[in-house]
């Protein structure tokens, strides 16, 4: 391919089909400025903003859940249970769980938080979770009757004195309520508290957090979509390079 003629959509392009037809977001953004910068000279210091509309606009590619990503023309050769042609409804829920928690985890340690999940065997892509988690262990922050159940939290963010400072409970179509009721144990401590869930749920969430069982912790909780999660992670990535270019 002649110089100048190689795109950004073809760099992460070769970054999907060099991974096995699947790559998340922050592969991408490693590796396909790698790729560019061997044909063309990388223009200003956003190219994730490049990456993250190239991969929203051009048709060839194709999000399989928040943060990952393939080609079209590739369906036939993923495994079964991340086909979106052939996957059941719970491999999509699943998948889109793992991803999110994923995100988060990293989103976190981008934000200079510890990170923890309890679900560190689970894979994502070829990683597990727990290689995505700053702490081997949940840090036992007071009571042991609290910790045991703010441990099962899906991700929590501690802080540099070992205090919950954010916990999300990403909720795709389980019950709210059962993550809310993990959130009470933190009622008396300066935790933020986060239900992430697809857009859609917004109104459920709203309407359960109104019952009296869960009003001390209404004004600690927020819903989070997954469209702004994955908004978030894009521009902290971007901002995590930019600084770590200056120490």
């Amino acid at each position: 391919m002649k110089k100048n003629n190689f795109t950004w959509s073809d760099a992460i392009e070769k970054v999907i089909r060099r991974n096995d037809n699947i790559a998340t977001l922050k592969l991408l953004h490693e590796e396909a400025p790698l790729i560019y910068a061997e044909h063309n000279e990388i223009k200003g210091l956003t190219p994730h903003k490049t990456i993250d509309e190239r991969v929203q606009r051009d048709k060839r590619f194709y999000k399989l859940v928040p943060g990952l990503y393939t080609l079209v023309d590739t369906f036939d050769s993923l495994p079964k249970d991340v086909n979106p042609t052939t996957q059941t409804a719970e491999q999509k829920e699943n998948l889109t769980h793992v991803s999110m928690q994923a995100l988060l985890l990293q989103l976190g340690q981008y934000y200079q938080y510890r990170t923890f999940t309890p679900d560190k065997k689970k894979q994502y892509l070829s990683q597990k979770l727990g290689e995505l988690s700053s702490l081997e262990e949940f840090p036992k922050f007071t009571y042991d009757r609290i910790v045991k159940r703010t441990r099962n939290i899906d991700v929590s963010w501690f802080n540099e004195r070992g205090m919950p400072s954010r916990v999300f409970e990403v909720e795709n179509s389980t019950d709210i309520k059962n993550g809310l009721s993990k959130f009470m144990e933190l009622v008396d401590f300066k935790t933020s508290m986060f239900v992430v869930a697809p857009a859609k749920r917004e109104n459920e969430f709203k309407n359960i957090l109104k019952q009296p069982s869960f009003k001390p912790i209404e004004k600690q909780v927020q819903f989070w979509t997954y469209e702004k999660v994955e908004k978030l992670f894009n521009s902290e990535r971007e901002t995590f390079e930019l600084r770590s270019q200056l120490i």
